[in-house]
């Protein structure tokens, strides 16, 4: 199986205290082996460490933000992606957000899985990461950058000399184009939206 990050949506902040049959835990995405920026974009109203509901005994190695400051936060974003291929994308995750079941006061993020394929405690790789929530402009520059196609190498063609000697002219050199043009945007984290998640809590 995949280690994979899980984005919920719930009524409650988790903790030791909140009981089970008291809290709604709403499955938003999961990403394989990676924590994209729209999860970090989406838990950035005022993030915390908070327990995991996934961990067994729970630990502190979970995140929670407040719901719409999130989703305000990741439009800022959006509205920034003018690529025509991302509109659909862009209106699908708006669209998901912003109507039951997923809408909750909180946004949870549970990366325990992630943390696992490194020797780092648990605990501090959760505390880097609420840093790297709270402080994300740079990130930011550099999603919005790797969007930009890359410049398409040519070769200048050959002189008369050159072509009457049997010269070919080399075809442009595509090797830094994405086989899939949406690859990019996945991988930021849009397109995989779903309410039940490989971790479901609905009946828990």
């Amino acid at each position: 199986m995949a280690n994979r990050s899980y984005l919920y949506s719930s009524n409650v902040i988790p903790g030791p205290d909140v009981k089970k049959e008291d809290r709604k835990l709403i499955g938003i995405s999961e990403q394989s082996y990676a924590i994209p920026i729209v999860y970090k974009l989406l838990l950035s109203g005022n993030p915390r460490v908070c327990s995991s509901s996934i961990w067994v005994p729970a630990q502190d190695i979970a995140l929670v933000g407040d719901y719409q400051s999130g989703v305000d936060r990741l439009k800022e974003f959006l509205h920034q992606i003018t690529l025509p291929q991302a509109q659909p994308l862009i209106r699908e995750a708006l669209d998901f957000l912003g109507k039951a079941p997923s809408t909750n006061p909180y946004f949870v993020l549970e990366c325990g899985e992630i943390f696992t394929m490194n020797d780092v405690p648990l605990t501090e790789q959760n505390l880097d990461l609420l840093n790297q929530i709270r402080n994300l402009d740079s990130e930011i520059e550099m999603a919005l950058e790797s969007l930009k196609p890359p410049p398409i190498k040519t070769t200048r063609r050959p002189g008369f000399v050159a072509r009457l000697l049997g010269a070919k002219t080399k075809a442009p050199d595509t090797s830094g184009v994405p086989a899939d043009p949406l690859m990019p945007l996945f991988k930021l984290g849009l397109g995989n939206w779903s309410n039940v998640l490989y971790f479901h809590f609905a009946d828990a």
